[in-house]
């Protein structure tokens, strides 16, 4: 005899299963609503600061803007009548080497680059050509054509540009004298620190939010895990009710039924009583069988379950099954093949039980096929494994109800509980029989239509007829 490990008991335990099961969804919950206000809350920090930044960005220039106007006053005639120095009256900005202001090459060497936060101006005249250059910066595409003509029709403009591969916040408002325009003030603000900044800002959302998604899925799963030691504990509360409940019906049902025999055989009742005594009798066994599967989930439970593991030929184990289960087939209606002959296919298995998950699954297909339809028992190797599949003409299992229907008192949609429904615990017991073996059971769609029960244990060995 041999008792399964402890570790094996506790990989098929059901009820940690499922409480894995419910601590993986639970966790997967709570850390995508953490996930989710994290992000919402990081991108509105973001955005927030970022605003603040182009706010204040766009303040500093407006007031530089207003300073340096209010400096030319009237003066913006002359700085048009007069080109900065180093370069000619033409539109492009370009030097003149006869204009006396100096050559292109001398007014290249005066230019400076702006610095990553500078504010520079530029003075244009009323038809937008360059008039003056104060900060003598590099023009590259200023100035800007587009934000002159809507700074006339709008009274300024206020755009972000590209010029000589820099970002520049770049304002541009006409300048009145007696009247009229007399020209236009483009102002421009370097945002290579502001770029710079936001960078950073995002950067330090970013590593602040994972490092809190992490810290929040510790916090999950501790919490989890404590929220759900109750229920760890009504399990264990249920377990030994169910296995002591089990012990004590056991003794008055057999009880009824030896009494309800004795009635029968002594003749203590009518012929009309008769039928009620049967039916004490069948309502026993059924009660007994309650009791047997009852305390057989619970020694799977516990990890008590005892195999007597011996070489056995399956093909011989399924002949054998099918032919205890034909009178109940029998009786329904229904055909029972077994299957064909062929080498004996071993494995190291427990006979009774595997016996009795065929039993089960064969007394499951019977029940849902329909009459004079055959339910079908063969044996196939397959890879290392042997399988032993039963195919049923019935309405088969729903594709999201597979997994579920070998949980204890599980029935598919629709399906009533009646004397002929079975308990609901034979597909848990037997699924608790195969994984002790080391093997699996899974249920798909027949060839044929219907459900397949594919019960697969490892293989021993092949034998030739």
């Amino acid at each position: 005899m041999i008792a399964e490990p402890r570790a094996r008991h506790r990989e098929v335990d059901p009820h940690a299963r499922l409480l894995a099961r419910t601590r993986r969804r639970l966790a997967a919950v709570v850390l995508a609503l953490v996930g989710a206000l994290v992000l919402a809350i990081g991108v509105a920090t973001a955005l927030t600061a970022v605003r603040v930044i182009d706010a204040e960005a766009d303040r500093a220039l407006q007031a530089s803007s207003d300073a340096f106007v209010a400096r030319l006053d009237g003066s913006i005639t002359g700085a048009i009548a007069s080109p900065p120095a180093g370069q000619g009256a033409s539109d492009d900005g370009s030097g003149d080497g006869d204009s006396g202001q100096g050559s292109a090459t001398e007014a290249e060497e005066d230019e400076r680059p702006p610095a990553e936060s500078d504010t520079f101006h530029l003075v244009l005249a009323p038809d937008g050509a360059l008039a003056a250059n104060p900060g003598r910066v590099p023009l590259g595409s200023l100035p800007d054509a587009d934000a002159v003509s809507a700074a006339a029709s709008a009274g300024s403009d206020l755009r972000t540009v590209e010029v000589n591969g820099t970002r520049v916040r770049l304002l541009t408002v006409p300048v009145a004298h007696d009247g009229a325009v007399a020209g236009y003030v483009q102002s421009g603000y370097v945002l290579t620190l502001r770029d710079r900044q936001v960078q950073t800002i995002v950067l330090t959302v970013a590593i602040v939010g994972l490092l809190g998604l992490l810290g929040a899925a510790v916090v999950t799963v501790l919490v989890v895990g404590r929220a759900l030691v109750p229920i760890r504990a009504a399990f264990e509360t249920e377990r030994r009710f169910v296995a002591d409940a089990s012990h004590e019906i056991r003794t008055p049902a057999a009880i009824i039924r030896a009494s309800a025999e004795v009635l029968d055989r002594e003749g203590l009742v009518t012929d009309d009583g008769r039928p009620l005594v049967a039916d004490m009798v069948a309502e026993a066994d059924r009660l007994g069988r309650l009791v047997d599967d009852l305390l057989a989930l619970d020694a799977s439970d516990r990890g008590t379950l005892v195999l007597d593991r011996r070489p056995t030929d399956l093909r011989a184990l399924a002949a054998e099954t099918v032919e205890r289960a034909r009178p109940l087939a029998d009786e329904r209606g229904v055909g029972l093949d077994g299957p064909g002959a062929g080498p004996p296919l071993v494995a190291d298995v427990d006979p009774d039980r595997l016996i009795q998950v065929l039993l089960v699954l064969v007394d499951n297909a019977t029940r849902h096929s329909p009459v004079g339809m055959p339910v079908t028992v063969d044996v196939v190797p397959s890879a290392d494994v042997v399988e032993v599949r039963v195919d049923d003409h019935g309405p088969g299992v729903p594709a999201d109800a597979r997994e579920a229907i070998f949980e204890p008192f599980a029935r598919l949609p629709g399906e009533r509980r009646g004397r002929s429904a079975g308990s609901g615990l034979g597909l848990a017991i037997a699924r608790r029989i195969v994984e002790l073996h080391g093997g699996s059971i899974r249920v798909t769609d027949a060839p044929g239509g219907g459900a397949r029960f594919v019960v697969a244990v490892p293989l021993t060995r092949t034998h030739a007829s």
